[in-house]
């Protein structure tokens, strides 16, 4: 008798003993082992845990703005060639060697200018500063896909590029390691930003390959190489534009504090929308917005929704100019700051006292964008504080011009007292981490003698 065929079955060894495996369960085994492996190359460890809650979806928008970059960037460097003179027999080439050595040379002039002028403000406006890198990335595609078609201008136009190609790797390097503090939760900000560099990869990889297939289509067709440029450049700054919007920041930063203030004044929450109620000592009630609230109106571009401009920890000469000036400030500010204002001039500054708690600098920018907001519009009577300072705000339009406003800015200091850590505590309730402020201070700090407070005019 015939023995019957068996055809060999998978097994698997588990202590000793011998298991058959089906076909199906090895070839999901394989499915999951090549799952894991990509998630240990571009998902941090122990993700989604130890990731904050908006990673995923900013992520996914800033790969997208990243593969539309990539491909953008393929258009311009064939214009880079032809505008150094690459398939042109006539071209000199020790003058396209000048070229490039004078794009080089400038952007490492910029680029040591632009961390001297703006390197402490990446850290407190990331959002802001991430979004003209991008602006900036594609001015520059557009001035080097210009320059080979003004070869008079051509030079200029690549050393332009060279520049604000320049602030995009200082300002976006730098921005992407300030949110990747944002978004590591177990102390992981080396992983995050090493995946985040791997996901980078991945996306610039599709990029080139997808490249490679579109320039030979555009090769000699400049009204559809602008087209598609357009398109591109579109995508890119949409889903820039989704990604910043994605994220929801805690820290606060002079933006996102303006904005909280502005909402406690005014009542800024839309219809339905409510914040956290907060009421502190001498019975000063507030409403403030949470951190989802505020992080969709914060603006994207620098300096944008201020009308004074602000110094956080002025050295004593930027705040008054005499010593009756300082005596003055004395009387008029709080025991760990004092604060001038000068409408006139559009200036607020602030110098803080050597020794003083953290908090200080919350509580002395909050003052000063307090004042900022009583010389806007008028506060109205939908909120209780808007009614308490209602009549602070007509008293300080009908200040003098030129004068430094003393009688409201010693108001404003009392009722500071109990205004300020109500705003604190307010703060912490509705989600904001008042510990690590970003808020832009310089090292001044002064030391002085408590004065006695007399009446101030």
């Amino acid at each position: 008798m015939e023995r019957p065929k068996v055809s060999p079955v998978p097994c698997r060894c588990f202590w000793g003993s011998l298991e058959a495996a089906p076909r199906g369960r090895l070839r999901s085994s394989a499915a999951g082992k090549l799952r894991r492996a990509a998630a240990r190359v571009l998902l941090p460890q122990g993700f989604p845990e130890s990731v904050s809650p908006d990673y995923v979806q900013y992520q996914c928008w800033d790969s997208l703005q990243a593969l539309c970059s990539t491909m953008a960037g393929s258009l311009s460097t064939r214009s880079v060639l032809e505008a150094v003179g690459v398939g042109d027999g006539a071209a000199n080439v020790t003058g396209a060697a000048l070229t490039w050595i004078l794009r080089d040379g400038i952007g490492i002039i910029t680029r040591i200018l632009f961390v001297w002028l703006q390197g402490s403000h990446l850290d407190c406006e990331a959002k802001q500063w991430r979004f003209v890198a991008d602006l900036l990335n594609d001015v520059a595609l557009v001035l080097e896909i210009l320059a080979p078609h003004w070869l008079s201008l051509g030079p200029t136009l690549l050393v332009m590029a060279a520049v604000a190609r320049c602030v995009v790797g200082v300002a976006g390097s730098a921005t992407r390691a300030a949110l990747a503090v944002h978004q590591a939760r177990r102390d992981n900000v080396a992983d995050v930003a090493a995946k985040d560099s791997s996901q980078e990869t991945l996306v610039n990889g599709a990029g080139l390959l997808l490249s490679l297939l579109l320039l030979p289509l555009l090769d000699g067709r400049p009204c559809l190489t602008w087209l598609t440029l357009g398109l591109l450049l579109a995508a890119h700054l949409a889903s820039n534009l989704a990604a910043l919007g994605s994220l929801t920041l805690t820290c606060l930063n002079r933006p996102r504090l303006r904005l909280a203030i502005g909402w406690a004044l005014r009542g800024g929450g839309a219809k339905g929308e409510r914040g956290v109620a907060w009421e502190g000592r001498g019975g000063v009630k507030m409403e403030l917005p949470r951190p989802q609230q505020v992080n969709p109106r914060e603006p994207l571009l620098p300096g944008f929704g201020s009308r004074l401009r602000l110094h956080l920890g002025a050295p004593l000469e930027h705040l008054v100019s005499s010593e009756a000036e300082f005596q003055k400030a004395l009387e008029c500010g709080s025991p760990d700051y004092i604060i001038v204002l000068r409408p006139s001039q559009g200036w607020v500054g602030v110098g803080l006292r050597r020794g003083a708690p953290p908090e200080s600098q919350i509580l002395g920018c909050a003052q000063a964008l307090l004042l900022e907001e009583l010389l806007g519009e008028d506060l109205g009577s939908g909120t209780h504080l808007g009614q308490l300072l209602g009549p602070l705000q007509r008293r300080l339009r009908s200040c003098p011009p030129g004068a430094v406003p003393w009688g409201v800015l010693a108001e404003t200091s009392r009722l500071f007292r109990d205004l300020g850590p109500a705003l604190l505590r307010g703060l912490e309730a509705a989600g904001w981490d008042t510990r690590r402020p970003l808020l832009a201070a310089d090292e001044w700090r002064m030391e002085w003698a408590e004065p006695e407070r007399g009446h101030a005019p």
